[in-house]
C-alpha cells in the first residue's frame, strides 16, 4: 500500500490553493474538474482542494486491481463501502476505487493505478518538498478503526504513543497515525522535505509570514522524523518532515508513555493541537 493523496473540502478553496502554492510550495496542476490540484512528486496530484461536501478524504493505493474481494471483506466486517463510479475515478485520477468509511466515519479511498505524470515535478517555490509523507487522523475508537487497517488491509501498528497508533503500510515507520478524539477528521497533512536544513528554512519562512507554528521544530521518538507543524487554511494543520525511519518485519511494536516527550524528544510543545493535548493529558 501507498499513501496516495488527500482531498479537502473547503469553504474558500481558492484561498487555500494560494496557501498550497505560495506557502507549502506545491506545484499547481491545471485541470477542468472545478477543483485545485497540486503535485509534490511524480504523481498526477497528492492534494485536492475543492468546495466538496466531504471535508476530508485520504487516498490509499492498493497494489492490486482485484478490489472486489477487498470490498467484500470490508463489507463483511461491518464497514461502509461502495464502488466508485467512473466519474468518481476520473475526479480522483485513478483506474478503480472503493469508497470506504472507518468506524469513526473517516472517508478513505482505496484506489488502484493512480495516474503519474510524464513531466518532471516543478515546485512553486524552493521548499524542498519530495512527496506526501503522512497524515494524522482523528479516531473516536482507535481499536475499531484499526480493524480496517490491520485485519482487512494487512497494515501493522509500528508503535503506540499513549493511545495513538502509528500505522505502517510500506517500508516507512508509518504513513497513518490514529489519534483519540471525539470526532472524525484530519489532525494534520505532512509533506516530506529533502533535509533538516529544509525543515529549519521552512520554519523561518513560515514565521516571517506570521504563520502560526503549532508544534516543532522537533523530532518524534517513535519514527525518528524531524518535523515542524503549522496552521493552514480553515483550521487545517500542515507539516514538513524529514528523516522518518525505515523499519523491517523484525521491528517490535513499542509503547511510549502518554507524555509530551513521546511526541517530541526535543521538547517542543504541541498542546495547541487538541488531539495532542488530549493524548498527553
Amino acid at each position: 500500500m501507498k499513501l496516495c493523496y488527500v482531498r479537502l473540502g473547503l469553504r474558500e478553496p481558492a484561498a487555500a490553493a494560494a496557501f498550497a502554492s505560495d506557502i507549502l510550495g506545491l506545484q499547481p496542476v491545471p485541470n477542468d474538474l472545478g477543483c485545485h490540484l497540486f503535485r509534490s512528486d511524480q504523481r498526477a496530484h497528492t492534494l485536492c482542494l475543492s468546495d466538496d461536501s466531504e471535508p476530508v478524504v485520504i487516498g490509499i493505493e492498493l497494489l492490486t486491481d482485484e478490489l472486489e474481494p477487498i470490498g467484500d471483506a470490508i463489507r463483511a466486517a461491518g464497514f461502509e463501502v461502495k464502488v466508485a463510479s467512473d466519474d468518481d475515478c476520473h475526479r480522483r485520477a485513478v483506474r478503480q476505487a472503493l469508497l470506504v468509511r472507518d468506524a469513526s466515519g473517516n472517508a478513505i479511498d482505496l484506489v488502484s493505478r493512480p495516474l503519474v505524470s510524464g513531466r518532471r515535478y516543478f515546485p512553486s517555490r524552493d521548499a524542498g518538498v519530495t512527496g506526501l509523507q503522512d497524515v494524522g487522523l482523528r479516531s473516536r475508537n482507535v481499536a475499531e478503526d484499526l480493524k480496517l487497517w490491520t485485519a482487512i488491509l494487512g497494515a501493522r501498528v509500528s508503535d503506540w504513543a499513549g493511545d495513538a497508533a502509528y500505522i505502517k503500510i510500506d517500508e516507512k515507520h508509518h504513513r497513518i497515525v490514529l489519534y483519540p478524539s471525539d470526532r472524525a477528521g484530519l489532525v494534520y497533512v505532512g509533506y516530506a522535505v529533502e533535509s533538516l536544513d529544509a525543515i529549519m528554512q521552512n520554519h523561518y519562512f513560515a514565521q516571517e509570514r506570521q504563520i502560526k507554528i503549532l508544534h516543532g521544530p522537533g523530532r518524534e521518538p517513535a519514527s525518528g522524523q524531524m518535523f515542524v507543524r503549522f496552521a493552514g487554511p480553515e483550521g487545517h494543520v500542515f507539516s514538513y518532515g524529514y528523516g522518518m525511519n525505515d523499519i523491517t518485519a523484525r521491528h517490535r511494536c513499542r509503547q511510549f508513555s502518554p507524555v509530551p516527550s513521546s511526541l517530541c524528544e526535543w521538547g517542543s510543545d504541541g498542546s495547541e493541537i487538541p488531539e495532542f493535548r488530549r493524548l498527553v493529558g
